[in-house]
C-alpha cells in the first residue's frame, strides 16, 4: 500500500512543475496557456483543485499567470477580479468556514494563510503531507499522508486547526468532511496493488466506517459531499479512458456522469446550484455547470482574455 500511495500521490502532482508549463510553457506570449500538468496527450489543466468560499463570494484554485508563476488564485464566481493570493509548489486549497483563512499543501506539508493579512502558518512538520479539508465548525483539518515513517502512518489524519493533536483516523486518501461534521469521506484501494476504486465514510462520533462499493469501476478521486450531505460529487477515469466529474446519489447510491469531455478537480457552490471544475480535453481551464450537468459555461480564461475582461 506504501508504494500504490506514493504513486498515486506522484501521478497527480508531479506534473504541476515537470510536464510543461512551468519549464517550457509560454512564458513569453501572454496569449497562450502555461499548461501545468499533463499536457501533451488528450487531458490537460491549466487551472485546477477549485475551493468554492463558504460565503459563495470567492473561488480559490492552483493556476498560473502567463510566465508560470504557479500559485493560489482567488476569483469571483462571475468571472472577474482575478487575483493572486500565495504563490509556489502548492495544492488542494480549503476555505476556513468564517472565510478568511486558506489551507493548502506545499512542498509535502501543510499551511495556513490568511487572505486578508498575509499571516503564513505552516501546520505539519513529518510525514509527507497533501489534500487538506477544513471540518464545518473550523476546529479541526483533516489531511492524507502519503507515507509511513517513525512518526506514524500513512493515510487520513486529522489535527487542530492550530496544529496541534494530529492522529491518524483511517487508511484512505482525499478526504472530505460532511456538511453536519460527523464523517469524512476519502477514497481506498480494493486492494494493495490497486488503484483509488471505493469511498470509505469514517464517523468521528464512535470510530466507526462504512465502504460505498457502488461507484465506477475505475480510479475514483476528489470526493465532495453536497453542501445538504445527500450527494457525493467526484472524478473518476475508467480504464483506458479520460478523467469526468460524476454524482452519486447517497440515498439509492445511483450515478450520473455530468461531463463527457473530459473533467477533472471540482467542487459546490454553498448553496448547491452550481459546480466548479477543470475541463480538461480543451481549454483546461475552470468552468461552471448545474448539477445535472446543464449549463455549462467557462469561468477562467487565458491571460490575454483576462486583461480585456
Amino acid at each position: 500500500m506504501k508504494t500504490t500511495r506514493l504513486f498515486a500521490i506522484w501521478l497527480l502532482l508531479s506534473g504541476l512543475l515537470a510536464s510543461c508549463g512551468l519549464l517550457d510553457g509560454n512564458r513569453d506570449d501572454p496569449n497562450k496557456d502555461p499548461c501545468l500538468i499533463n499536457c501533451g496527450g488528450s487531458f490537460f489543466a491549466t487551472d485546477s483543485e477549485p475551493a468554492w468560499s463558504p460565503d459563495g463570494k470567492t473561488i480559490a484554485y492552483v493556476g498560473a499567470d502567463s510566465v508560470g508563476e504557479l500559485g493560489i488564485y482567488l476569483i469571483n464566481p462571475d468571472g472577474k477580479n482575478k487575483r493572486l493570493v500565495h504563490s509556489g509548489n502548492v495544492g488542494a486549497p480549503s476555505w476556513s468556514p468564517d472565510n478568511n483563512w486558506l489551507i493548502f499543501h506545499e512542498n509535502a506539508q501543510i499551511f495556513k494563510k490568511h487572505i486578508e493579512t498575509d499571516s503564513l502558518v505552516q501546520l505539519t512538520l513529518e510525514g509527507r503531507n497533501f489534500f487538506p479539508d477544513w471540518s464545518p465548525d473550523g476546529e479541526w483539518i483533516a489531511y492524507d499522508r502519503s507515507i509511513e515513517d517513525e512518526t506514524g502512518p500513512g493515510g487520513v489524519w486529522r489535527m487542530k486547526q492550530d496544529g496541534e493533536e494530529k492522529e491518524n483516523i483511517f487508511g484512505g486518501a482525499f478526504p472530505d468532511w460532511h456538511p453536519n461534521g460527523t464523517q469524512i469521506i476519502g477514497t481506498i484501494g480494493s486492494s494493495p496493488t490497486s488503484v483509488w476504486k471505493r469511498f470509505k465514510i469514517y464517523s468521528i462520533l464512535d470510530g466507526s466506517t462504512e465502504i460505498l462499493d457502488a461507484v465506477v469501476d475505475a480510479n475514483n478521486l476528489y470526493p465532495k459531499y453536497s453542501p445538504d450531505g445527500t450527494k457525493l460529487l467526484f472524478t473518476s477515469q475508467p480504464y483506458a479512458s479520460q478523467m469526468n466529474i460524476y454524482l452519486m446519489d447517497l440515498n439509492d447510491e445511483s450515478m450520473k456522469q455530468l461531463t463527457r469531455e473530459g473533467g477533472y478537480t471540482n467542487d459546490w457552490s454553498p448553496d448547491g446550484a452550481w459546480i466548479v471544475y477543470t475541463e480538461t480535453s480543451e481549454t483546461g481551464r475552470l468552468w461552471l455547470m448545474k448539477p445535472d450537468g446543464s449549463e455549462k459555461k467557462q469561468l477562467t480564461f487565458n491571460y490575454g482574455l483576462e486583461l480585456e475582461n
